[in-house]
């Protein structure tokens, strides 16, 4: 089959997508982003960053707890402190940014794909596609880098088309932005999750470089520098101002390290196919759900946007699945192709979705879940789930029976979308509700901030990854000793002090002045000279989640 280009028509307006399916989509993302939250340990600590800035005016160099903090570059942190500026200090700013970047996310994939289409109905497809994919719809509300990083990729996407249509200003402009700020959102991994889709432009653009390729790659390089530019305008000043060692992370630690995958340097080290093992999950229910014909897919390889779409998402994964590093959200950015290479087997190829068998899953999934907190209360399983109230199962339940009853009369992505984030609100609203504070730091934080009010020396075994510092709104760090023969020598000079501590190698015998579940241990704070008489002892429990966890061991 021969490709033709797509006919250019007017370009379909923003408000199209805005449409009362939409709303409801919309509305079943908004609770999460109020009643959730920030969950230990990546969003508080992102947050922690975040309120450390403001709170010391440094917003050149990331830090946390008082030490810079190369892990991650600025832009996230920026941005939170910016919605600050508006708000107040909250954590649902920060939850209702990222649900904005998505929202961009959705609407540039619309754009995009009218471009390589000039369909509206694709481009409504592919934004469903996308939304409904459920790790997007987890993490479209989740204070992370992914969803923002995926902003930024899309906008690169726009860009690059730009240059291949010869729009070349525009293009170069609009590449190089997007590239800068993708360095500025997660560091150079930016740089990988584009290239495939600008460099094989000469293979996916339908001849549209014909005659012109030189140019092209010229203004590739060209947004390249631009994006280089952006990213050192920041790095350089950042290095200087943060030390040899902050230097030494930003520009080659962190980098090399997530490529080689080295063990014990937090860079999640897993072997090549992982992702081929954990994406079909990620992209639930379309793997599922989806059903066609092959051989229309196969009469479809040659238009611009399939291209597109396998130029952009088989490369990127290869790339991926060789560095050593593995994170399920270090794909999120890839999906929009995957959602576009749906579209194209909707709109042109005569797949459907199977409200049905979705419908059917929902409604197993649901009875499991309503029944999972009696399996827990009778089979000693863990005690998160006891609490956890049956009715989200049922409710899970009834959406998928309805979705079996009116099967045959729903047509299109958009209800599976639909059910797939209520069924992810149904999940979050669970662990509010059956976590409890279990992953809710606010309260032994406010005795943190208390005793820093008060004058009164506190100190804390083990890292604590900045989990108390946003929630306390802490004004200085809090002190971290790693061993009992250091907690001795902190208490010869601070007898009055108070100990906290999460770990269970740091678990005193002594009654702590407060304790509450933390992550299925506990989280205590004791008198410190109480705590060094009274000794160490990891099976000690002084909360009901660390009794289970201690007859586990």
């Amino acid at each position: 089959m021969t490709s033709t280009l797509p006919i250019r028509a007017a370009a379909p307006p923003w408000r199209d997508l805005v449409d009362l399916p939409m709303l409801a989509a919309i509305a079943l993302l908004l609770p999460v982003v109020f009643l959730l939250a920030p969950l230990p340990i990546d969003e508080t600590r992102y947050l922690a960053v975040a309120w450390e800035m403001r709170q010391t005016g440094e917003f050149l160099v990331p830090h946390l707890n008082g030490a810079t903090y190369a892990h991650k570059p600025p832009l996230l942190f920026w941005l939170i402190n910016a919605g600050w500026a508006l708000t107040g200090v909250h954590a649902w700013t920060a939850r209702a940014m990222t649900l904005l970047c998505s929202f961009a996310s959705l609407a540039l994939l619309h754009r995009l794909t009218w471009r390589l289409t000039a369909s509206v109905a694709a481009a409504r497809i592919a934004v469903w596609v996308l939304l409904g994919a459920i790790y997007f719809a987890a993490f479209a509300n989740a204070i992370m880098f992914d969803v923002l990083l995926a902003t930024c990729v899309l906008l690169a996407a726009h860009g690059v088309c730009d240059l291949v249509d010869a729009r070349t200003a525009r293009g170069v402009t609009l590449t190089g932005v997007a590239l800068g700020l993708g360095i500025l959102v997660k560091g150079p991994v930016m740089l990988l999750d584009i290239a495939a889709f600008a460099l094989l432009a000469p293979w996916w653009s339908a001849d549209r470089l014909a005659g012109r390729r030189a140019r092209y790659f010229g203004a590739l390089a060209a947004s390249l520098l631009l994006g280089a530019v952006i990213g050192l305008a920041w790095a350089i000043p950042a290095a200087l101002h943060g030390g040899d060692a902050y230097a030494h992370a930003i520009f080659l630690r962190q980098t090399f390290d997530r490529i080689e995958g080295v063990k014990g340097a937090s860079t999640h080290g897993r072997p090549f196919w992982w992702y081929g093992m954990i994406f079909p999950f990620m992209l639930l229910p379309w793997p599922l759900v989806l059903r066609g014909r092959w051989n229309a897919l196969r009469d479809l390889a040659a238009a611009r946007d399939v291209r597109f779409a396998l130029a952009w998402l088989a490369p990127t994964f290869i790339a991926f699945s060789l560095i050593g590093g593995k994170q399920p959200h270090y794909l999120l950015p890839a999906i929009p192709a995957f959602a576009l290479l749906v579209a194209a087997a909707i709109d042109r190829g005569g797949w459907r979705v199977r409200h049905g068998l979705l419908g059917l899953c929902m409604l197993a999934v649901g009875a499991a879940v309503a029944y999972l907190p009696h399996y827990a209360r009778t089979h000693g399983g863990p005690i998160v789930l006891e609490d956890v109230s049956p009715g989200w199962g049922i409710a899970t339940a009834l959406l998928g029976a309805a979705m079996l009853v009116f099967a045959r009369r729903l047509r299109g992505p958009a209800w599976a979308t639909l059910a797939t984030i209520a069924c992810v609100l149904m999940v979050k609203l669970a662990i509010v509700q059956g976590t409890g504070t279990r992953y809710d730091i606010g309260l032994v934080a406010q005795r943190i901030q208390v005793a820093q009010e008060q004058g009164r020396p506190i100190v804390h075994m083990g890292w604590h990854h900045g989990v108390y510092e946003f929630a306390a709104r802490q004004s200085e760090p809090l002190q971290v000793l790693h061993d009992i023969g250091e907690l001795e020598r902190w208490a010869a000079t601070h007898p009055d002090g108070l100990v906290v501590s999460f770990y269970e190698r740091f678990r005193f015998r002594a009654t702590p002045v407060f304790t509450t579940p933390f992550r299925g241990v506990e989280v205590s704070i004791w008198n410190v000279r109480e705590a060094l008489a009274s000794g160490v002892d990891p099976s000690v429990a002084h909360s009901r989640d660390a009794e289970e966890d201690a007859s586990d061991d």
